[in-house]
């Protein structure tokens, strides 16, 4: 399906609405402990990146099609552990982002990934900064109309327990600050 969908492009986006339901459920019943079932959740997710990239129709604007799949992407957040969520999951995200071009989907979507900044598991709160850096890289400006909200995630991370998730925020941060152009340091008081 992935290579369906990439090969015919736009063409055949709305084509996704067959296998949307499959989709949602593979992603709901991985088993991180199965390589098969972990490989299968890597190739929908691979499938729904490439669905995702050219979309030219509105296809996942559309409600009835974004409230199914967006959820069930950000409840993956919690596989970290035992998933490659950074490799995998997040690019899905990213292009449904772009995807789904709209406030309201992008406060949907940003809602759940800020609600994974507060897990007690430092590789679940890691994926979900690095998601955010690469939503910040891909929308710029337009993502950033939400950082009164992420603010608060943000001073939190900056005292992480975890090095790697503070180092990953100052990264995070640089990138805000790049796309800003001024400097966060007065609005992390």
């Amino acid at each position: 399906m992935a290579v369906f969908f990439d090969n015919l492009k736009s063409i055949v986006t709305s084509y996704a609405t067959y296998v949307l339901d499959n989709a949602v459920d593979t992603l709901k019943n991985v088993n991180p402990k199965d390589e098969v079932s972990r490989e299968l959740w890597s190739r929908v997710l691979r499938t729904l990146v490439k669905c995702f990239e050219h979309d030219q129709d509105d296809f996942w604007q559309s409600p009835s099609h974004f409230s199914v799949v967006a959820p069930v992407l950000c409840a993956q957040f919690i596989g970290a552990p035992a998933l490659p969520v950074v490799q995998e999951l997040v690019p899905a995200i990213v292009e449904l982002a772009a995807a789904a071009d709209s406030s309201d989907h992008h406060k949907e979507l940003n809602g759940a990934i800020l609600k994974h900044m507060r897990s007690e598991t430092a590789s679940v709160r890691l994926a979900a900064v690095k998601c955010e850096q690469e939503l910040t890289d891909r929308l710029g400006e337009e993502w950033l109309s939400m950082l009164p909200e992420m603010l608060p995630f943000i001073s939190e991370l900056q005292e992480d327990d975890d090095e790697v998730v503070e180092k990953e925020t100052h990264r995070w941060i640089v990138k805000i600050e790049g796309v800003l152009g001024e400097s966060l340091d007065s609005m992390l008081q």
